[in-house]
């Protein structure tokens, strides 16, 4: 089971969690370096690494247990997650058994055992903005498709005016009272011209009308 076809999708916050990656390879660099991104504790077990996996271990950005992976060996580091990366399915099946024991969460990236707790989708990643995508397993190709045009489609525009929104939420809330209004307010402020202007790399422009319509809103 490569993907989940069914699942609940949820943003987790990593931060300073640990995390274990077994496995060394050319999926493990990729997983390991977007729990990075997602700022967890990131511990790899494998005899062998890449050698951008290499760089991480001498920048002392993630631990390196330099053994194959052996039965129970996730019980000293009781982490929240592990992804299982290896060629190897007995391993990944191994692992998938310690994390439930130890009542972590698993993923067995290539497929090969059905006890994954849990599917990574494919990220575009424009902060603030985090847009995740998931076919349910049906289509890879057909994921990649929609990954690139949605990126192609999202610009800094829309990063530039998330900023500004996630600015102004809190203040609304004590100006603005009701939940009506303030919906009304951001349908506004999205059908103006400001996406437009910032697009055009028209940034005051763009600004003076965010404010402007933030300064009506308030004085009606």
């Amino acid at each position: 089971m490569a993907e989940l076809t069914t699942g609940y999708p949820i943003l987790l916050n990593l931060t300073n969690k640990q995390v274990v990656v077994v496995g060394g390879g050319t999926v493990a660099t990729r997983k390991v370096k977007n729990l990075l991104d997602a700022q967890a504790r990131v511990l790899i077990i494998s005899p062998e690494i890449t050698p951008a996996l290499q760089t991480l271990v001498d920048n002392e950005q993630v631990e390196w247990v330099t053994e194959l992976y052996q039965r129970d060996m996730l019980n000293e580091y009781m982490p929240l997650l592990v992804i299982a990366t290896t060629d190897d399915a007995r391993i990944n099946q191994t692992v998938a058994q310690d994390a439930h024991r130890i009542r972590a969460w698993i993923n067995i990236a290539d497929g090969s055992s059905d006890e994954s707790d849990f599917s990574n989708m494919a990220i575009l990643n424009q902060p603030p903005l985090t847009i995740a995508l998931s076919t349910n397993g049906t289509s890879p190709a057909l994921l990649h498709h929609l990954k690139a045009e949605i990126g192609s489609a999202i610009g800094d525009e829309y990063s530039i005016l998330a900023d500004w929104l996630g600015g102004i939420r809190q203040p609304m809330k004590s100006e603005i009272y009701t939940q009506a209004d303030r919906k009304n307010l951001y349908r506004q402020i999205l059908e103006s011209d400001i996406i437009t202007l910032l697009r055009q790399d028209k940034q005051e422009d763009a600004r003076q009308i965010f404010q402007q319509i933030l300064a009506d809103r308030i004085t009606q």
